[in-house]
């Protein structure tokens, strides 16, 4: 009898190491189909990282900021990753949202686009640019005004979409556009146009000059009710998220392909935006203090109330599980 119990015995301790696979929790990850918000999770999704931490994930595409946030107020969302400005919008509303990691400082991702010719912003005057309003075209542009001491009514401001955008300035309809990656590359190729600021550089010299003139993330965001409910599964998450970062840094070629292949842009595009943004999990001094400088501009814009703090918005208890390391701001 001694042998059948111990097959017996054996088959069940096999059977159960099995079962975390086969019980993983089901969730819904939504970003954007380019790299600035949406890198580290296609990687986790093409790489396994969400499998090998016990996760069946489904990834969402969304056109824009927008609809990700209809989508997640709406419960189709478990967890999502955009930029700052529609984080910012839909918390403020006010909405349960909780930013439990950065995804990536996407802040040199933001352009201020010209013809080859323009070598100054002074040769903008009297000019049409084209600019997405109540988004961070908006946002960089107005730091732009501000950082460079420039006068806003001598020029004039065309309210365009990116895919309008990159159309106007192709056909001359406008001098300028202020957009962001990957859309402000396809605008540069076919509009022969060069980057003259971004949100971190200046490109009107000789040489690229850094110069932070605007600040912008790609925020990892949850509803307080799922982190409250499934705390497990939101350390997952990040722990997923976090491998993902740690692959583009050390594998970088192979990350290029990934991202190549599925956004279907050229590796030679996707270098260059994994240069211009710093991917990293961190929720730190920097990240609160941009956070701060857009909530301002969605004040004056009148598109959120005034009073918002983002330090409130902001859960770091998900990230010190993980990598305490990286919660670093102040009161968070």
């Amino acid at each position: 009898m001694l042998r059948p119990i111990l097959t017996l015995a054996l088959g069940a301790c096999l059977a159960w190491t099995a079962t975390p696979q086969a019980d993983a929790a089901t969730i819904t990850v939504g970003t954007s189909r380019d790299p600035n918000n949406g890198a580290q999770v296609l990687i986790a999704e093409q790489k396994g990282f969400f499998k090998d931490e016990g996760l069946d994930v489904s990834v969402k595409y969304f056109p824009s900021g927008g609809d990700l946030m209809t989508a997640f107020v709406g419960g189709s969302v478990d967890f999502g990753s955009a930029g700052t400005i529609p984080v910012v919008t839909l918390r403020a509303r006010p909405f349960p949202l909780k930013v439990i990691a950065q995804m990536s400082d996407i802040s040199g991702a933001q352009q201020l686009i010209v013809k080859q010719n323009v070598k100054s912003l002074d040769e903008l005057k009297g000019k049409k640019i084209g600019v997405m309003l109540g988004t961070a075209s908006e946002a960089f542009y107005k730091s732009i005004i501000k950082s460079y001491g420039l006068d806003a009514s001598g020029m004039t401001v065309i309210n365009m979409a990116p895919t309008d955008m990159t159309t106007a300035f192709v056909r001359g309809d406008v001098e300028a556009i202020v957009l962001w990656e990957p859309a402000a590359a396809k605008a540069r190729s076919l509009g022969k146009g060069k980057i003259l600021l971004s949100g971190t550089t200046d490109f009107r010299g000789a040489a690229p000059a850094p110069k932070r003139v605007y600040g912008d993330h790609a925020l990892l965001f949850a509803n307080e009710k799922t982190l409250q409910k499934e705390p497990d599964e939101a350390v997952a998450v990040v722990k997923a998220l976090r491998k993902a970062s740690d692959f583009i840094q050390n594998n970088r070629k192979e990350a290029v392909a990934i991202l190549a292949k599925v956004y279907e842009l050229e590796p030679q595009d996707i270098e260059a935006i994994l240069d211009m943004n710093r991917y990293s999990l961190e929720l730190d001094d920097r990240l609160v203090q941009d956070l701060d400088t857009l909530s301002a501009f969605l004040v004056d814009s009148k598109r959120i109330p005034a009073g918002s703090d983002p330090r409130k918005m902001i859960d770091s208890s998900v990230l010190k599980k993980v990598a305490p390391e990286l919660a670093t701001c102040a009161g968070c």
